[in-house]
């Protein structure tokens, strides 16, 4: 059985998409496939893999997994990606906004331009903000709330002696954020509605390129807690761009979002890839 699939970059955020919207590949797709197919330098290699699949509603139905294998509700710049996919394929209008289901829940879309999507997300819980955190030697003051999956968002002026890459993993599997824990972004403000973004993923379990529902996330509590005004620039570890705003759709994600290449598995089975044990 030969596999096609199509690798995106939404501003650094990597993905394998696959066209499922037949159905054909529901024996295919399971965990240890996605977690094969997602291992770099190995495989593919990818930050997760999203699945187009069909709806009796809405014109598709986004599926996201993590590297690990593992759905998750939602991905905000993967939601970005399949909708330029899906628009590639016909499957939406490649000018105006639509609407797609999710995990999450229904989202609103509109393609802005080459390689440029725009998601309207679902709405923000807000659980509270600037908390203090006891970590081991370390206070950290936090937000947390979910923007379709939870993060814990941690805003730095710069003078704080705090490493991303020691205290980040910590906070995602903090006792506070029960047993599935939560994302981790690290936020320094850089001008009047300018962010710089880190973010460590749970299901990737190491930092990212890039991050859709943290960038929100970000957004959300720079405007709240710093009354920073909308919409606000936000600069990625890929050094690309992410924009955050909200009007009467609610909270919107904007950037690049394009297809990096298309390739064929001519053999996808497992004995075909190599599993890191």
């Amino acid at each position: 059985m030969r596999l096609e699939f199509v690798k995106m970059s939404g501003a650094g955020n990597d993905f394998i998409v696959l066209d499922n919207i037949d159905s054909s590949l529901d024996n295919l797709i399971t965990v240890e496939l996605i977690k094969n197919l997602c291992t770099r330098c190995l495989s593919v290699g990818a930050d997760g893999l999203l699945e187009l699949r069909s709806d009796p509603e809405y014109p598709f139905h986004m599926k996201y997994y993590n590297s690990n294998g593992r759905s998750a509700e939602m991905c905000g710049n993967g939601g970005r990606c399949i909708a330029g996919f899906a628009a590639t394929k016909g499957i939406v209008p490649d000018n105006g906004v639509f609407r797609f289901r999710s995990d999450a829940g229904v989202l609103s879309a509109e393609i802005t331009g080459p390689d440029s999507v725009k998601l309207w997300m679902t709405d923000p819980e807000i659980h509270y903000f600037d908390r203090y955190i006891d970590l081991e030697s370390t206070a950290l003051r936090l937000s947390f709330l979910n923007t379709g999956v939870p993060h814990a968002v941690v805003i730095l002026d710069g003078s704080e002696d705090i490493s991303f890459s020691v205290h980040a993993p910590k906070i995602r599997k903090h006792k506070l954020f029960g047993k599935t824990g939560a994302n981790v972004d690290f936020v320094w403000i850089t001008g009047d509605s300018e962010l710089e973004m880190r973010t460590w993923e749970r299901g990737v379990e190491r930092e990212t390129m890039a991050c859709g529902t943290g960038a929100v996330a970000s957004a959300i509590c720079a405007a709240s807690t710093h009354g920073m005004d909308l919409p606000i620039d936000i600069t990625v570890r890929s050094g690309r761009k992410l924009k955050v705003g909200k009007n009467s759709y609610g909270w919107w994600l904007q950037g690049e979002a394009r297809a990096v290449y298309s390739g064929v598995l001519e053999n996808p089975c497992m004995e075909s890839l190599t599993t890191i044990l």
